[in-house]
């Protein structure tokens, strides 16, 4: 190559990338602007309260709503919306494999194990793992969560339920080695387009008038998901207001077929998403400089206790209670946010690891989510300052705990 090929190409580079900081620039200059009319034109909205749009409410929670709503028990005894809810699976599956299930004596939990809601009964077990935000699978997800569940079932009585915002397919990477394995015996139910129309149109008209609290809070959730996809008819002309304002910006009239117009938006799109996934990675980047903090300053702060011995967690230490079991303390990270739990080694036995009568139960004043063999405490992703000082608490906590018994 000569040099004046070499300058060719290096101005063609710079321009590429003046062309692309350009359209970064921009793109977010119109998100800004977008979500400013946004907050314009809801201050003119007719009055509307909804209590959970009040509440601010992550993944966690709307796993904690389907869970509560599928334990419901009709006067027959009869898990009746749990019923239904496989019933809309079995219409919308492409699959014969899902008509298999029949529900007899189901255990419903949620975030045992890390999985959002689980469904366990004689001879079948349904994962569902809740995305309603659009979070990122964690690595290799769905495969861990198939690996606990195949403990207790045969690999091909184990059914996964994608709970996605509007569809989105999760990636390949979390199914591991089972996607190929799994794809007649999982669905993608989006909230969009799926779960509100189940609720509207199957569990609403079926409850009794004496249900009234379950109605009121059916009411309350269906309402919710309307705004959070734009689908709540009074406010139409808002959602007008802004279509227009994306079709001026990105000048979609000069284009004489939708066709074009389609291709226009995806390219902003691609853009978009390029935008938020540099952001995402610096933001882990800082993120890990956080992480990494907490490490020396557990070392520094508890070296008796065998700080960081597990990468997967972002600080831990381990204590021997007074049985000789090993319990880790450690802080963690999920599509939820943040958390601090407690726990015994889960090499022992799963009869040692059970927590009831022990000092870990007693940790439930701070630490106050408890399953069978663990207590932890959620705290929204961006307290890491919190999140840290409760570790340090717990820890002392358990030390003193360790010593007086």
């Amino acid at each position: 190559m000569d040099e004046n090929q070499i300058l060719s190409a290096f101005n063609f580079t710079n321009d590429a990338i003046e062309y692309m900081k350009k359209k970064y620039q921009d793109l977010i200059l119109f998100s800004d602007e977008f979500a400013k009319r946004i907050r314009q034109e809801r201050l003119v909205l007719p009055y509307h309260m909804n209590i959970i749009d009040e509440l601010h409410i992550n993944e966690n929670a709307h796993s904690r709503i389907l869970y509560k709503l599928l334990q419901f028990i009709n006067a027959n005894g009869e898990f009746e919306i749990l019923s239904s809810l496989v019933r809309f699976i079995q219409e919308k599956s492409h699959s014969r494999s899902f008509n298999d299930i029949r529900i007899k004596s189901p255990i419903l939990t949620q975030e045992e194990s890390r999985i959002d809601l689980w469904v366990r009964d004689e001879d079948y077990s349904i994962i569902f793992e809740n995305k309603i935000y659009n979070a990122a699978d964690q690595e290799a997800q769905l495969s861990r969560y198939i690996e606990r569940t195949k403990c207790e079932y045969d690999l091909n009585r184990i059914f996964v339920v994608y709970l996605s915002a509007s569809g989105k397919e999760p990636d390949a990477q979390s199914w591991g080695i089972y996607q190929e394995l799994f794809k007649d015996r999982y669905i993608n139910l989006s909230f969009r387009d799926n779960i509100r129309n189940w609720l509207r149109n199957e569990v609403v008209p079926n409850l009794r008038k004496k249900d009234i609290f379950l109605q009121s809070a059916m009411d309350q959730y269906i309402d919710y998901l309307d705004g959070l996809f734009f689908k709540r008819t009074f406010e139409d002309k808002m959602i007008m207001k802004l279509d227009s304002f994306i079709i001026d910006h990105f000048n979609l009239n000069r284009f004489n077929n939708d066709v074009d117009k389609v291709n226009a938006l995806q390219e902003a799109i691609d853009i978009m998403s390029e935008v938020l996934e540099k952001m995402t990675s610096l933001r882990d980047t800082y993120q890990q400089n956080i992480f990494n903090s907490w490490k020396e300053q557990t070392k520094t702060r508890f070296p008796e206790l065998n700080p960081n011995q597990n990468e997967s967690w972002y600080t831990d230490v381990s204590l021997i209670d007074s049985n000789n079991k090993k319990v880790f303390v450690y802080i963690f990270k999920d599509n939820n946010g943040l958390y601090c739990q407690v726990e015994y080694d889960n090499s022992l036995p799963k009869e040692d690891r059970a927590i009831a009568g022990s000092f870990i139960e007693s940790l439930i004043d701070i630490l106050p989510r408890k399953a069978w063999h663990c207590v932890w405490k959620y705290i929204p992703s961006e307290n890491y300052e919190e999140v840290y000082s409760l570790f340090c608490d717990v820890v002392e906590r358990c030390k003193a705990n360790i010593k007086n018994t």
